[in-house]
């Protein structure tokens, strides 16, 4: 194994131990040890996961808020909770007022914020994810604080069928719990009238390429006046990268870009994976 490799394994090692509830770290050190062959020939330590999978586990939150998943909750917790790949560069997680999911998956992200004590409206694409958001924000008692919108995450004028993952109905199709029926498009403009949110705290966009259309050079963008934290994943592949960071800084937000190993990188065209986004 690398030296780069062998030091990321021991970052990631290290964030388990830090934020995993004792029981679950025990599980998963154990978990490492009997697949430490397959994780070497991999290069991942998802084999190591697979304890959380079967048994569930509870983690320590960098808001301080304990988060517990069931078996079958916990693809991806090690990158969420963990790593804290969204929130990692300082931006905190609202103990009040709206965060606003685009991109909920199965429901990590907006039940942290749920638990940490915010309003959340979860938008997820892929229809068949709704129960588990549901259902995981009802294992932990916030049920009542989480929104589930199944729906494209969009702009006004812009269709978010027009760019990302989702977007093509075959790849739709081969997601894990997308539907046969495209879902609507919802814009952040129609978030905020709806639900009637003064202020975003937090807004999380992780939509495989879909923050083109949701953020496009053809949008009205001064919704975002109103959003204090942006936390962005981006995907290359779907836009013009420099174009989109420009368009954020021009709404007045100081920009942390990172690659996937938390690494900074000083510009877009130092291909970044992750813009932090914070109001100046």
């Amino acid at each position: 194994m690398d030296a780069k490799l062998v030091g990321r394994a021991a970052v990631e090692v290290r964030s388990v131990w830090r934020n995993a509830c004792p029981g679950a770290a025990l599980r998963w050190g154990a978990s490492l040890a009997a697949h430490l062959p397959e994780c070497v020939r991999s290069r991942s330590l998802v084999p190591a996961d697979r304890a959380w999978a079967q048994t569930g586990a509870r983690f320590r939150t960098a808001s301080g808020a304990v988060v517990s998943l069931p078996a079958g909750y916990t693809a991806g917790a090690r990158e969420m909770y963990c790593r804290n790949v969204y929130l990692r560069t300082g931006l905190r997680m609202p103990a009040n007022g709206w965060v606003v999911d685009l991109g909920a998956n199965s429901g990590l992200f907006a039940v942290w914020a749920a638990v940490t004590g915010a309003q959340v409206i979860a938008v997820e694409a892929q229809q068949d994810f709704a129960d588990k958001i549901r259902g995981l924000a009802e294992h932990n008692g916030v049920a009542d604080r989480i929104d589930v919108e199944i729906a494209l995450a969009s702009g006004v004028a812009t269709s978010g069928a027009r760019v990302g993952v989702v977007a093509d109905d075959l790849r739709r199709a081969a997601t894990s719990h997308g539907g046969s029926a495209r879902p609507v498009d919802v814009s952040m403009p129609e978030l905020i009238s709806t639900h009637r949110i003064d202020r975003v705290g937090l807004l999380k966009v992780d939509i495989g390429g879909g923050e083109f259309a949701v953020l496009a050079d053809t949008e009205d963008l001064g919704w975002l006046r109103g959003v204090d934290q942006l936390a962005l994943e981006l995907h290359r592949g779907f836009g013009d990268t420099a174009a989109l960071i420009e368009r954020l800084r021009r709404q007045g937000f100081a920009i942390d870009l990172r690659d996937n190993d938390g690494r900074n990188t000083a510009s877009a065209s130092g291909h970044p994976d992750y813009a932090y986004c914070r109001r100046l």
